[in-house]
């Protein structure tokens, strides 16, 4: 597939959108109550919209930080810290992706059907077939999945954790299709009845016509 943008380093920040710092969890750390594939679909299908902040590991091995407002399955905005008001801000919206280099910034957009986003979106939208579970470890604080769609349709791979008893996920992990890695960790989550669409309003400077 070809993009008709500079991919590596606009993917990189939209894959920005993944994983965790924890130690790997351990097969050997076996939970005592086995939770269902079905209990996992029911509370990641009844994720409520929230913002909050988020700690990220690019696949550079550097880390940033920033905040986020999330709508499943179709609305999420991560805002890069960055100095004064230079941070990155990715949106997704529906279909597609849009990455700004920093606020007013024109955006460059893509489908989310290219990134490991998708196999994401599925997962919440439609459900965690058994079909799509490539591996599953379990310990007393976390479950953890890795999903891939079985048709092969979707790119990349995704790791979901969630938190025990509740079953919150406050994480993911993305492989993209060129193996680049990247993790976020969702913190100081503020769940809400709903956010204003307008959070995801994507703002930018037309350029000056002569």
């Amino acid at each position: 597939m070809i993009f008709f943008f500079p991919i590596r380093k606009t993917l990189t920040w939209a894959l920005a959108l993944a994983g965790l710092w924890a130690a790997p969890l351990s097969a050997q750390e076996t939970a005592t109550t086995f939770v269902s594939l079905s209990e996992i679909n029911r509370a990641l299908q009844n994720i409520s919209p929230q913002s909050g902040s988020f700690e990220q590991s690019q696949p550079n091995g550097t880390s940033v930080r920033g905040t986020y407002h999330m709508n499943w399955p179709d609305r999420l905005r991560f805002a890069y810290q960055g100095a004064g008001d230079s941070g990155s801000i990715v949106t997704v919206k529906g279909k597609f992706v849009a990455v700004q280099e920093n606020p007013g910034a024109e955006p460059n957009w893509f489908p989310v059907s290219l990134t490991p986003l998708a196999v994401l979106r599925q997962a919440v939208r439609e459900g965690i077939s058994p079909a799509m579970v490539q591996k599953r470890v379990d310990n007393e604080r976390v479950i953890a999945l890795t999903l891939q769609d079985p048709t092969g349709e979707l790119p990349g791979e995704v790791t979901l954790y969630f938190a025990r008893p509740g079953l919150n996920l406050y994480a993911w992990r993305l492989v993209d299709v060129q193996n680049l890695v990247t993790q976020v960790r969702l913190t100081e989550i503020i769940p809400t009845d709903k956010i204003d669409e307008r959070v995801f309003i994507i703002e930018y400077d037309e350029p000056d016509e002569d």
